[in-house]
């Protein structure tokens, strides 16, 4: 399709075409200052972020900090917009659009089409859950450890369609929980009307990194004496593994997987995807009439219904916090600048060392499995004779910001990440162990 031709027919233009060619260059009296950005070592990455020196950042994992080139991109997208909103945003959305789904399907090894783009891991989880294709007698299949926006959305979808929403629970002790046993409590709730199987990659209630590798690999098993019209997806809440495990969607398996980019990516705040594999784009129908300049196009008899994409139909549209949204591709270059691998090594690491020093304190009692292929950058611990909310209080006397799971069995967590060192998680299991109930 004709993108010039698209804009002045939809009356969307004013003045496209010079629009196109020139709206987003400096003026020959701006002067472009490029400050350097180094990511030699821990601490260089460490003075990218405003961080206030006076307090321990050990709760990134609920809302993160931008590091200089998301803050540099944010800052010039909303000077722009304050300059001239309409020609920018003209000139810019389809093109931005595609950068950040190219930007995030390079991150998770997958191909762009299979990308939408959400404002939130909860916006995901709505447009993915509200738009499965369900009918009544149709089963879906949850966990009792999964945050409120996954019960929540799954229960209006149950609700919508007239299908049964049935939860098991994947472990009794968390710190004890192991792959098999996860795998087959899933396996064994599985029945004959099940068609969605929804999970959580790291579980925000406990710190468990659940085995989704396996459990896609089961499902994918059980698919195998089914029809396809009774095949199982598997749908995942990925927003804690995201960023801080090595994986690509294809070494996941799962079917979807939604993810704000807020949190371990250290996104724009405002910011998510929802990752939908080619061979399931069937099994979800849109909620949210997208923007997507394609799907636009459709509406207007310019493109053809047929060829659009999951990105393309299930992103969102409306306006959204546009200079957020256009700093997300830097986020994902600012982690691959730094390396996947690299970021899950350091978090593991300083994750390891904080377990390992919590289950050495006598009145502590680690929640959060020792073992790295069962946690990810989430420590969950209770303090003997005292409420998690008191202890995150007690903590933060000593200018340590924890946090309390929000869940209805809660317990304090320290979520150590790349910004951290290993003498801030040294210095908190010092307050740690002088806290008691």
């Amino acid at each position: 399709m004709d993108r010039r031709k698209f804009l002045f027919n939809s009356g969307l233009a004013l003045g496209a075409s010079a629009i196109l060619s020139n709206c987003t260059l400096p003026s020959q009296n701006e002067t472009i200052v490029e400050e350097l950005v180094s990511f030699d070592t821990w601490p260089d990455i460490r003075k990218q972020f405003l961080f206030s020196s006076n307090r321990i950042h050990m709760s990134q994992m609920l809302l993160a900090a931008h590091p200089k080139p998301v803050r540099d991109a944010i800052a010039k997208h909303r000077e722009e917009f304050d300059k001239n909103p309409v020609e920018y945003w003209e000139g810019k959305f389809q093109k931005e659009d595609s950068e950040i789904r190219n930007s995030a399907a390079h991150y998770l090894k997958s191909d762009p089409s299979e990308i939408a783009l959400t404002d939130s891991t909860t916006m995901g989880l709505a447009v993915l859950y509200n738009g499965l294709k369900l009918k009544p007698g149709d089963e879906i299949l949850t966990t009792t450890h999964d945050h409120y926006a996954t019960e929540k959305s799954l229960e209006f979808a149950a609700a919508k369609a007239g299908t049964s929403l049935k939860r098991v629970a994947m472990y009794t002790d968390p710190s004890l929980a192991n792959v098999d046993e996860m795998v087959s409590s899933i396996k064994k709730g599985l029945t004959s009307k099940t068609r969605v199987v929804a999970i959580t990659y790291v579980h925000s209630s406990t710190g468990v990194k659940t085995p989704v590798r396996a459990i896609a690999d089961m499902i994918k098993e059980a698919n195998a004496g089914r029809t396809a019209s009774d095949r199982i997806y598997l749908c995942v809440d990925g927003v804690h593994g995201f960023g801080t495990e090595d994986v690509s969607m294809y070494d996941l398996g799962c079917d979807f997987f939604a993810a704000g980019t807020h949190k371990w990516i250290f996104g724009p705040r405002g910011t998510g995807i929802l990752f939908g594999k080619k061979d399931a784009w069937d099994k979800v129908a849109p909620t949210i009439p997208s923007f997507d300049i394609e799907a636009y196009g459709a509406w207007l008899d310019q493109y053809p219904a047929d060829k659009l994409t999951f990105g393309q139909l299930c992103s969102p549209g409306g306006f959204h916090s546009f200079e957020h949204r256009y700093g997300l591709k830097d986020a994902f270059e600012f982690q691959l600048k730094i390396g996947k691998t690299k970021v899950s090594d350091r978090t593991h690491t300083l994750s390891s060392k904080l377990k390992e020093g919590l289950s050495n304190i006598k009145h502590i009692k680690l929640i959060t499995p020792k073992d790295v292929t069962l946690s990810a950058g989430i420590n969950c611990f209770e303090v003997e004779g005292m409420k998690p909310d008191d202890a995150v209080k007690k903590l933060l006397t000593k200018e340590i910001i924890a946090s309390s799971s929000p869940y209805k069995v809660s317990y304090v967590r320290l979520t150590p990440s790349i910004i951290n060192s290993e003498e801030e998680v040294d210095i908190c299991l010092k307050e740690v162990e002088n806290i008691k109930g």
